[in-house]
Order: C-alpha cells, then sequence, then structure tokens
C-alpha cells in the first residue's frame, strides 16, 4: 500500500504528523528481529518510531495502540528531559531506542535544541575520540541518571537481562546524531550488543577517531545512514573536525531508496560546503528563536525550499515504506 507524498508546506510536513498512518500495513513486513545486516522493512519500521518520537507521551502511546502494535505485546517507557526526549519500545523479540529530534512547534523547546545544536565543540568523549558537546549533553541528559532508577541506560538493563531481546536504536536529525552516541554508549557501558542503528537525515557526530571506535565496537556495518536527495542536514556541523559513522542509503528525488548508491543516483552530487559565514548564519538564526518562531505562522501555505523540505521526516517514512511496497 502506497502512502500519499505530502506537499512541501510547513503545515503538511511539520512532524510529528497527526494524519500520518504510523506502522500501516506492518503485518505484511514484520520486524526481522534477529538481522545484523540492513533490512528494508526493518528501516521501514524504524523511520516511523524515528518520527514518532516527535510527539508527547500521550501521542506515541495512542498511535502504537491505534497501529495495533500495543495489542501485538509492544510496551512503552518514556523519558523526558530539558533538553532530551526519547522512548523505548519493546515486545518480547525487540526493543528500538528512538530518540526525538529538534523541536519546532514548541518554542522554548526549539529553543533550547537549537542551543544544544550550536554548541559544535568538539569534547573529550571516553570513547576516546572527541564528540560534539551539545549532542553529547543532550544524551547524558537521559542516559545514566544515578538519582534515577528509570534512566535509558537502567532501563535497558532490565529489559536486556533475559536475553531474549535484540536492540535497536534510532531518531531523526538531532535524534539521528542521539541514536549513534547511545548506540557506543550501549556497548561500551553497557555491555549490550546492538543490532542496528538506523539514522534520517543525520548530522555528523565525532571525529575520525570517535569513528575508528565505532568500526572497533562492530557498529559500522549496523549503522545505516539515510539521506533523502538534497537534505542539507547531513553537511552540519561546519568545519572538519567531524565525519559521518555507518553505511550511507540515498533516497534520491523521486523517491527511490539506493542501498548501493552511486554517483548516478545523485547520491554524490556535492552540496556546498558550510563556510564561516553561513556558520555564522547558522548561529544567528537559533538566536533569533523569538521572530523565527513568529515568521513560522506564515509559513504554514508556503513551499519550503527542497534542502531544507527534504530534511522532513516525514519523507524518509513515506519514501522508505513506498520503495518496500514497490519491492513486494
Amino acid at each position: 500500500m502506497r502512502k500519499p507524498v505530502p506537499p512541501a508546506t510547513f503545515s503538511q510536513i511539520v512532524p510529528p504528523n497527526e494524519n500520518y498512518t504510523y506502522f500501516e500495513d506492518h503485518q505484511s513486513h514484520p520486524f526481522v528481529a534477529q538481522a545484523t545486516t540492513f533490512d528494508l522493512v526493518n528501516a521501514a519500521w524504524m523511520a516511523d518510531f524515528a518520527l514518532l518520537a516527535y510527539g508527547d507521551e500521550t501521542f506515541i502511546k495512542e498511535k502504537l495502540d491505534r497501529s495495533g502494535l500495543t495489542a501485538a505485546g509492544f510496551n512503552l517507557k518514556f523519558f523526558s528531559s530539558q533538553t532530551t526526549q526519547c522512548f523505548v519500545a519493546h515486545n518480547d523479540e525487540v526493543a528500538v531506542l528512538s530518540f526525538r529530534g529538534t523541536e519546532i512547534d514548541n518554542f522554548m523547546g526549539a529553543f533550547a535544541d537549537w542551543v544544544r545544536n550550536l554548541d559544535f565543540k568538539p569534547v573529550d568523549d571516553e570513547s576516546g575520540g572527541l564528540v560534539h558537546r551539545g549532542f553529547a549533553q543532550n544524551l547524558a541528559a537521559v542516559w545514566n541518571d544515578a538519582d534515577n532508577e528509570s534512566s535509558v541506560k537502567s532501563y535497558l538493563a532490565q529489559i536486556l537481562a533475559s536475553g531474549t531481546r535484540t536492540l535497536w536504536t534510532t531518531g531523526h536529525s538531532l535524534g539521528a546524531a542521539l541514536a549513534v552516541l547511545a548506540a557506543e554508549r550501549a556497548v561500551r557501558e553497557g555491555g549490550f550488543a546492538v543490532n542496528g542503528v538506523y539514522t534520517f537525515g543525520s548530522p555528523c557526530t565525532g571525529d575520525p577517531r570517535f569513528h575508528e571506535h565505532y568500526v572497533t565496537q562492530n557498529l559500522e556495518s549496523r549503522t545505516y545512514r539515510f539521506v533523502n536527495s538534497l537534505d542539507v542536514v547531513r553537511k552540519l556541523p561546519p568545519g572538519k573536525e567531524y565525519e559521518h559513522v555507518g553505511q550511507l542509503k540515498f533516497i534520491d528525488a523521486g523517491g527511490q531508496v539506493h542501498e548501493n548508491p552511486t554517483a548516478e543516483s545523485g547520491a554524490s552530487d556535492p552540496l556546498p560546503s558550510v563556510t564561516r559565514g553561513q556558520e555564522r548564519s547558522v548561529r544567528l538564526f537559533g538566536l533569533l528563536g523569538r521572530k523565527i518562531s513568529a515568521l513560522l505562522e506564515n509559513m504554514f501555505t508556503l513551499t519550503i525550499p527542497a534542502p531544507f523540505a527534504d530534511h522532513a521526516p516525514i519523507y524518509y517514512a513515506v519514501h522508505i515504506w513506498n520503495s518496500l511496497s514497490a519491492g513486494k
């Protein structure tokens, strides 16, 4: 069943997309819990989990109920701090940790997210490399609070203790960066095996040393980085300190997923490098939150330029599910 592709207007693509049917036709495409290589079915599920993370706890629970996943045995555990929101959805076979990206419709939440997003400074990480300071702080807010038995790390330890569930992490944009950092910590600190990391519209997270460590943890081959056409966020943060991890999966302008992208698919089309002047503009953008919030109110019916519209999580979810349906 093909999903409709919404027009690139703010009102249609802003998450968490109330009118989107989450996990539609999932009965025909069951999640492959034991997979350790790329699987398009799992990618479709993870894209929906990543999109779903933009909702609050009530929204997420409602969509899981409506999709039939609750009735099928999935449980929900929601985590929230002043800077970070994520959830774990699990049944007897799989546990999915999904992180929310940058908020849009909540001004104060969006402002706090932008402050962290724009904190580009590389800082030492216990992995042995350098990571984006803002992203590291976001993860720390929910990962391992010694005074909170229901921190993400503690909860994962509880539900993975039986050894019957496989662990997966996912997220879009900021959430994608956190999914990468969480997978690395899950292996290094928790001793958990991570079967797959699916990211959508991810910025870079760490430096080459972090990347090398990520490879030694057997995560590079299990991390799948989706880029939708001209999505500009793949070029962030600016500067040469950071690089991507994982295997590129490219969605072309027609919505087709290329699992092994080539220049012909458009995946190698270079985006302009982010200059220092543009970096200052991005920082200014984050600091003008109130004016931008007012501007967005007038953008609901305007067409968003492709490099920004292509970043919308709804397009990742729709195109991957449609590619899956086309392959039946």
